[in-house]
């Protein structure tokens, strides 16, 4: 068998391993991203939010707001709240942000809400800026709360597995503002609401299972 096979056959019984062990072992960056639209090729990344989880606990000190630069607003005003004004005078560089992204996610999970769409953007911003290739492993609590919901046969009305319904199922407050940040601190929230749920003796990879992934980015 080639070397490069067996390297990564021991890589995967590395990482199957690792899944194995208590969640609280791990370290999360959690990450909320306000865009212009919907559509990654179309539209654009306004500004992202973050926060980290370590040892179970959120830690507020490392939670940040960052509006990039390269950002055209126009009618998306209405949806996040941020101005050209801002972006002119607080914007950062696309390309700096992901790499500093890049940077905190080298031992962390990334946590999301409907990662589908957070993925998307994220990987198409890697690919206009031709960063090098990065791999990271990642949760969805969007995911997570459906298979709950199909685990149970708890039926879920239209809309009730957007950030504020599935807070409330847990009994979490609701957040007045909508910003990157705010819906990053508040899916912090749910994701520990939901592991509280799971028990005491839930892994990363009971977590995985029910809605999580590793995600490749790469430049084509």
């Amino acid at each position: 068998m080639p070397l490069s096979c067996l390297q990564k056959i021991k890589a995967w019984h590395i990482s199957r391993q690792a899944m194995q062990r208590a969640w609280t072992e791990w370290n999360y960056l959690v990450l909320d991203i306000e865009t212009s639209g919907l559509d990654p090729k179309q539209d654009h990344i306004v500004s992202v939010g973050w926060v980290c989880i370590h040892k179970g606990v959120i830690e507020l000190d490392t939670a940040r707001h960052i509006v990039l630069d390269s950002a055209p607003i126009g009618d998306s005003v209405g949806i996040h709240m941020i101005t050209d004004s801002d972006v002119q005078q607080q914007g950062k560089r696309q390309e700096s942000v992901l790499r500093y992204l890049r940077h905190l996610l080298r031992e962390r999970v990334l946590v999301m809400h409907h990662a589908p769409m957070e993925l998307g953007f994220l990987k198409h911003a890697w690919q206009s800026e031709a960063l090098p290739t990065f791999s990271a492993s990642w949760l969805d609590t969007l995911a997570i709360e459906r298979t709950k919901a199909n685990r149970s046969q708890q039926p879920i009305q239209d809309g009730g597995f957007r950030l504020g319904a599935c807070r409330e199922r847990y009994g979490l407050p609701e957040y007045q503002g909508h910003d990157a940040l705010t819906d990053a601190l508040a899916t912090a929230e749910l994701l520990l609401a939901q592991i509280a749920y799971q028990g005491k003796d839930c892994r990363l990879h009971d977590l995985n299972q029910m809605g999580g992934g590793r995600v490749k980015f790469t430049t084509r």
